[in-house]
């Protein structure tokens, strides 16, 4: 498909866009008027992180991605912009292209960027996804949508503009909307303005974005494919937004940085670890092989003499009147299988539930049971706190309704129940928010997982890693090796997953994890996933507040400041002229701050997002939900 709409642009908005070069304030402002400095032959870079780049023709610029203010192009005799084409809808990447469209310049973008730049898109966003009750999620998000945006790029379309002809080429990954444009001028060498594909080679900018999902290699897999799909385009020049320009060896960069996330993405998978890379698995036998990948509508498998098993839900019986136990209850159908259970056994109370993880599908029956009030709640500290305060921070899979935790056992802690110990580890794996509980059950050494390990036969082995949920490859090998220790007999895995253990087998669980480690560290800019792959290294608590307008809240900044040169970093908090702007300097290590917000007499109703802008890549802001 051809289009030469960007020619008729030239002269759009010639006034209002020299009043934007002129002076409009940025989210960083350039220190120097000229400061845009030129890598191509009629292209200028912006300074700073991310970078913007300018196509220049006389006193007309077209510009990619628009990041920073443009104040320096008017001193390379720029005096009106003709259009801004958007590589992705990430809000530092479109920083400026809200005051541009107020100007009168038009903004184009893909056409999956509608989904995170459209205004009641953006709402309908920020409204579902906090809290969050799936994982496909989205990230650095603009706090409103961008009136009058036009989301209609396509993969393959082209365009002309003075002279040079664009392309736009589709290269999801980084984000799910993310495009890059091939650029050339008559007898010019091919240019790649790569947006956040790669930032240098190997290496990828902020490469949680990648995490589509909670448990697999869905961004990772065409993060990859798509470097292969620009490396055989066989450009000159790399322009990236987060990196120096590349003008030697593109393609073997481009190459490289594929090689290194193919990596990581095989390495999301225990199973092709073990079976594939070591060769040679050690077999083990599921506890309930008919309950594997089942839901809870199966009838209940009997593993022991008072051990029971559907799907998530676990309960165990005692010997002392009947009274038993539920691990896991996910939602009304595991409750009715409950009250089956009961009273097909002849059961007695319910006294206890534990959840083993902070995600809804293992907890949220507990609104459905009957007698609540009679029944306790044990959750381990440390992974309660999201299902207590599901405002509190940013996690997937958490349901709005907050759950009264009645004991909260720390690491170590010993709790019981009738006849059995119950032992409490923190066992961070699928999410951070993990226990595990160690018991004896009918003569055989048990430990609950949770959703961290699976059947190597099943789900590839294990709940996977996410940046989102706080969980890397590196504390799921510290886990495993927690594990290996304890060495149970039954590891009581969920979702039909539970399995002998076997030795063997979770050695090699561990040299995944760290395997996944060294992989991860490989395509971060910083060399440590722990850092690069955290959205969260720079976030507020609580994330959302409720107020009236006029109110002022009270918040705790935290920040993780992990680089390793100590150098200050520094938070801004975006009022939107809504509520004051804020500007904090933090030092080198975990920083937590206090500071208050005073909201406008006049906002209002509805929820209000706030972002943090840092240089970090990490994706911070808070949000306030305003009464009518």
């Amino acid at each position: 498909m051809r289009t030469r709409g960007l020619a008729a642009l030239v002269s759009l908005a010639v006034v209002g866009a020299a009043a934007w070069i002129g002076g409009a304030g940025s989210g960083t402002r350039q220190k120097t008027a000229d400061s845009w400095v030129e890598v191509a032959p009629g292209v200028l870079r912006s300074p700073g992180l991310p970078a913007g780049y300018a196509l220049v023709d006389g006193d007309a610029a077209l510009l990619i991605d628009a990041p920073h203010d443009a104040d320096g192009l008017k001193a390379r005799g720029v005096k009106k912009i003709d259009t801004v084409l958007l590589t992705h809808h990430h809000r530092d990447t479109c920083a400026a292209a809200g005051r541009l469209l107020a100007a009168g310049v038009k903004v184009r973008a893909p056409k999956a960027s509608a989904e995170w730049l459209l205004p009641d898109a953006v709402k309908k966003y920020w409204q579902e996804s906090l809290p969050l009750r799936n994982s496909r999620t989205a990230y650095l998000v603009v706090p409103v949508g961008l009136e009058g945006i036009d989301c209609t790029l396509a993969d393959g379309q082209t365009l002309d503009w003075r002279g040079w002809r664009l392309q736009v080429v589709a290269t999801p990954g980084h984000a799910r909307d993310h495009v890059a444009y091939l650029v050339r001028k008559a007898g010019g060498p091919l240019l790649a303005f790569c947006g956040d594909a790669l930032a240098a080679p190997g290496k990828l900018w902020s490469p949680y974005t990648t995490d589509w999902d909670h448990w697999t290699d869905a961004g990772l897999v065409p993060t990859a494919k798509s470097l292969r799909t620009l490396a055989a385009l066989k450009p000159s020049l790399l322009l990236p937004a987060h990196g120096p320009v590349l003008d030697k060896d593109a393609v073997a960069a481009l190459e490289k940085t594929a090689a290194a996330v193919e990596e990581v993405a095989f390495l999301k998978s225990f199973e092709r670890y073990t079976k594939q890379r070591l060769g040679n698995a050690p077999q083990y036998r599921f506890l309930a092989k008919e309950q594997a990948g089942s839901n809870g509508s199966l009838p209940w498998s009997r593993v022991s003499e008072h051990l029971f098993y559907t799907g998530n839900t676990w309960v165990l019986t005692s010997k002392e009147k009947g009274a038993f136990l539920v691990v896991d209850p996910w939602g009304k159908r595991s409750a009715e299988q409950i009250a089956k259970l009961k009273k097909d056994r002849n059961l007695g109370p319910l006294e206890v539930v534990m959840f083993s993880h902070a995600h809804y599908d293992h907890y949220d029956g507990i609104y459905e049971l009957a007698d609540r009030d009679r029944m306790q709640v044990w959750m381990l500290d440390r992974a309660a706190v999201p299902v207590a305060d599901p405002f509190l921070l940013r996690a997937p899979f958490l349901d709005a309704r907050p759950v009264r935790i009645d004991r909260r056992p720390k690491e170590g802690e010993t709790l019981a129940w009738r006849e059995y110990r119950c032992r409490f580890h923190h066992l961070p794996g699928q999410t951070e928010f993990t226990m595990g509980v160690e018991t004896t059950i009918d003569g055989k050494r048990c430990l609950f997982t949770a959703d961290n390990w699976f059947h190597q036969d099943l789900y590839s082995g294990t709940g996977g890693w996410m940046g989102l949920n706080r969980s890397f490859p590196s504390t799921y090998a510290a886990s495993a090796q927690k594990v290996l220790d304890l060495a149970p007999e039954w590891v009581l895995a969920e979702h039909g997953g539970a399995f002998e253990f076997d030795r063997e087998d979770w050695r090699r669980r561990v040299a995944w994890g760290k395997a996944g480690a060294k992989a991860a560290d490989v395509v971060c800019v910083s060399g440590n996933h722990l850092a690069d792959w955290d959205p969260h290294r720079v976030h507020v608590e609580p994330l959302v507040q409720r107020a009236k307008p006029g109110a002022v809240l009270k918040w705790t900044l935290v920040a993780a400041n992990t680089a390793r040169e100590k150098r200050a970093l520094t938070v801004v908090l975006d009022g939107r002229g809504l509520t004051p702007d804020q500007a904090f300097e933090l030092g080198g290590g975990v920083t937590r701050r206090d500071f208050t917000t005073r909201l406008g007499e006049r906002l209002p109703p509805g929820r209000h997002i706030f972002a943090l802008r840092t240089e970090d890549g990490s994706d911070g802001f808070l949000g306030v939900d305003v009464a009518p």
